[in-house]
């Protein structure tokens, strides 16, 4: 017999659902039209072109309206839906309840498979003549990537997620006795909540801005495979690159973003810790950048097709294995990225597969066509650039080879082993490469396409290379920058900065390209910034409490602080002054001091480092930065006692012991004497009575402490008057008197004190790094500028 369930809103998820099926099959009509309109010697490819532009519009606001209805349920709090109650709780500000959005698998897919709708629009507004080629591939992908959102099972195999599955028809809910009941809604009362690391400013925008860069990034590679499809080998660059300097820019706002996050929000310290999901973002990004300057000496020179083709589709292929490897689960057990075995693994296969061989066919088949380089000039800085987009390419393949340890085991029943140390391993294998290509950088901003002249070109470079060599020198003398891999990593990111500056502030406009130098500049600033930030960071939260720390915290990193102690770390003095609570918050104050010139010490700043507080997913300490122009002080909490205090009873019971006059116990390696009884009957009202024991402490130290807890009946009561000694925090409750003769029963109590264990790292300049963030971004943005205007002026755009 059919339940009738009550209260759940069903509305919503039936138009949502209706919705993606509608965006499926409309994909699938535009990708149909525009085949049938890229033939334009047909009579009625006009009519196929004004099918598909239909088409691919109505697709984009079914996809629209299924983004608006999850939207709406997650914000009304619909706890009916799946999605919504994995994701959601009701104390969730708006912000996070709009980062719910694409907190999981679902979400995410729908936000991605949104933005690239949105690319599709802009891609019939301006491709003009490329309009037909390219939006039969983009409009097929779409395909894909809806599908993913349809949620068919069929015959026990699964055709993506449905977003708007109801909780009740969840597949581990199936067998729950709980959703018998019809009014099983009434007894939910709150989500399972957003992922607490998910609960920061910046995971606002680092998510849509990758997901917006992943969109950006199919855009290429749909020029490309129209460039073959029809044979114009070199035409389709213009209009791909304006495109294509779009999908560096997302895609490396998105990457940086996740920096920042991960800097403000995670405790491993520092801006990036070759997370494998943070690799698998960073690979699209290095062959992408590979792919641009390839087209730019393309385009110029006539030459070098088949790489630029071939980065350009690996480009988005690496996209959507960077998605394979989040939503597989794959890296479940090693990345705080990567979502769980949801079955999405085999169905993102597929469409990366059908992407690879849809291109590979392509190119292999046009490889022959493809024009060849007449004469090959060494001298030259077409030939240095495309040196360096393939050391971008196999630096993008060393991460991406590491990184997929796990897939390749899984994959050929290996057993390979990932890297022990992740950090160092990656540091190792790349910092060559970022010193190549620093070079290179500095190198060809002063070589010219075609022939060049040694003596002209030296003079040009000299400037670069004197002033690099001079601060270079300056900064191994003052700032202590050790290692020969370092070394040359300052000396080539200089060059490279001061080749970028010499660029922009010598030479005319005219001659140069003012985004490629802006955006060359912000590079060689952001290894430079690496490097002096990460080279020289400083712990210097040594333990300094006298208490051992166990194994798990190590003891010249940590520092434990015992509430209102002060103790020296680095140049400073710290005191752990209390805590407070904001909302699911712990912050925890840690005062930072120094002595001023009478030796007194006074306070320069409070850290206030906190646990997020979350019984479902874990709590989650958070750093706290304390930004200064040339470095951070970042702190954060390695450990804190996070279980429920009485502040009224700060005691905990340590001892019970049967003792009785004439005895001598031991406590904590000290020595108690039970020396007498006290008897007062004058106590307690007119037949009150007070009992005291007479005890003696003698510490280890020789020190003795004279006790006298009492035991005091009243008329209507028993009163214990407790004796504490607080130079030992010790706390004697004489319990209760026996039945045998000057014995009693004594508690022992010890005060636990109010302590956490910080660690604090100073990182130098980092702000630079931040300001590099912006230069290169700012530089990006000046280049998708000039590459638009050039190409709307050929028409092409």
């Amino acid at each position: 017999m059919d339940i009738q369930y009550i209260g759940e809103n069903l509305f919503w998820g039936y138009v949502g659902r209706f919705a993606i099926f509608l965006a499926f099959f409309s994909a699938i009509f535009a990708a149909f039209s525009y085949y049938r309109a890229t033939s334009t010697d047909r009579i009625d490819y006009r009519l196929w072109r004004s099918w598909a532009r239909k088409a691919f519009r109505f697709h984009s606001l079914m996809i629209a309206i299924a983004s608006l209805m999850l939207l709406y349920i997650l914000l009304s709090r619909f706890y009916e839906y799946r999605y919504v109650w994995i994701h959601m709780e009701n104390g969730l500000p708006l912000g996070y309840r709009l980062a719910s959005f694409w907190a999981g698998q679902e979400g995410s897919l729908l936000f991605w498979v949104l933005a690239q709708a949105v690319f599709g629009i802009f891609l019939i507004r301006y491709s003009r003549q490329w309009e037909m080629h390219t939006m039969t591939i983009f409009s097929a992908c779409q395909v894909f990537m809806v599908s993913m959102l349809l949620g068919i099972r069929f015959q026990g195999a699964s055709i993506g997620m449905d977003p708007f599955l109801l909780l009740r028809l969840a597949p581990e809910n199936v067998d729950n006795h709980f959703f018998h009941n019809p009014n099983y809604l009434s007894l939910i009362t709150d989500g399972n909540g957003l992922n607490p690391l998910l609960r920061n400013f910046w995971m606002l925008s680092h998510p849509p801005v990758t997901f917006i860069g992943y969109a950006a990034v199919l855009v290429p590679y749909c020029f490309s495979l129209a460039g073959m499809w029809r044979g114009r080998f070199h035409d389709w660059i213009r209009p791909a690159l304006p495109w294509t300097v779009l999908g560096v820019f997302f895609l490396g706002a998105g990457i940086l973003l996740g920096g920042v996050w991960a800097y403000e929000s995670l405790t491993f310290g520092g801006f990036w810790a070759w997370d494998p999901i943070e690799n698998a973002s960073l690979v699209p990004w290095l062959i992408i950048v590979a792919a641009l300057h390839l087209m730019l000496v393309a385009r110029k020179k006539r030459h070098t097709y088949f790489p630029a083709f071939l980065f350009a589709i690996l480009a988005y292929v690496f996209v959507v294995y960077a998605s394979y490897l989040t939503r597989s689960g794959v890296l479940s057990e090693t990345s705080v990225h990567s979502f769980g075995r949801d079955g999405m693994g085999w169905h993102i296969l597929i469409y990366l597969f059908t992407l690879l061989v849809a291109g590979l066919v392509l190119l292999l088949r046009n490889y022959s066509k493809l024009p060849a380089k007449e004469s090959e000039k060494v001298f030259a800085r077409d030939f240095w650039m495309f040196v360096a987009s393939l050391v971008l390419v196999l630096s993008a393949f060393q991460i991406i080879f590491s990184t997929s340890v796990p897939v390749i085991n899984k994959v050929i029943g290996s057993d390979l082993s990932p890297p022990a140390n992740v950090v160092s391993h990656y540091n190792t294998w790349q910092l060559p490469f970022a010193v190549v290509i620093a070079l290179l950088v500095g190198l060809t901003h002063f070589l010219r396409w075609g022939s060049n002249d040694i003596r002209r070109f030296t003079g040009l470079i000299s400037f670069s290379v004197i002033a690099a060599l001079v601060a270079g020198i300056l900064l191994l003398a003052f700032y202590g920058i050790g290692g020969t891999g370092h070394i040359m990593m300052l000396f080539a990111s200089l060059f490279a900065l001061f080749s970028s500056l010499d660029m922009l502030l010598r030479f005319k406009r005219k001659y140069i390209s003012v985004g490629g130098a802006v955006t060359h500049l912000g590079i060689s600033l952001f290894l430079l910034a690496v490097l002096l930030t990460f080279s020289k960071k400083t712990t210097i939260s040594e333990n300094t409490s006298g208490y051992f720390l166990g194994e798990n915290f190590s003891e010249t990193e940590n520092l434990l602080l015992i509430r209102d102690e002060v103790l020296p770390m680095g140049d400073y003095h710290v005191s752990y002054s209390g805590s407070s609570i904001d909302g699911d918050r712990i912050i925890y104050h840690v005062d930072f001091l120094k002595k001023n010139r009478e030796g007194d010490l006074y306070r320069v700043f409070t850290s206030y480092p906190s646990v997020l507080l979350n019984e479902r997913m874990g709590n989650v300490y958070e750093p706290y930065a304390r930004v200064y122009p040339f470095r951070d002080i970042f702190t954060y909490v390695s450990f804190a006692d996070l279980s429920e205090r009485d502040n009224n009873e700060p005691f905990t019971l340590i001892e019970e012991m049967v003792i009785s006059v004439g005895d001598t116990a031991h406590l904590n390696n000290n020595h108690l004497f039970f020396k007498d009884l006290e008897i007062d009957k004058g106590q307690g009202g007119n037949e009150g009575l007070r009992v005291s024991a007479v005890l003696s402490l003698e510490t280890h130290y020789g020190e003795i402490y004279n006790i006298s807890p009492s035991y005091i009946v009243s008329e209507s009561s028993v009163i214990h008057e407790d004796h504490t000694i607080r130079d030992l925090d010790l706390k004697f409750r004489f319990s209760r008197p026996l039945d045998e003769p000057y014995t009693i029963y004594l508690e022992v109590y010890e005060e636990q004190p109010d302590f956490i264990i910080i660690k604090t790292v100073i990182f130098p300049l980092i702000n630079l790094l931040w300001a590099s963030i912006l230069i290169l971004l700012a530089g990006l943005w000046i280049s998708f500028r000039k590459l638009r205007r050039e190409a709307r002026i050929a028409k092409t755009f």
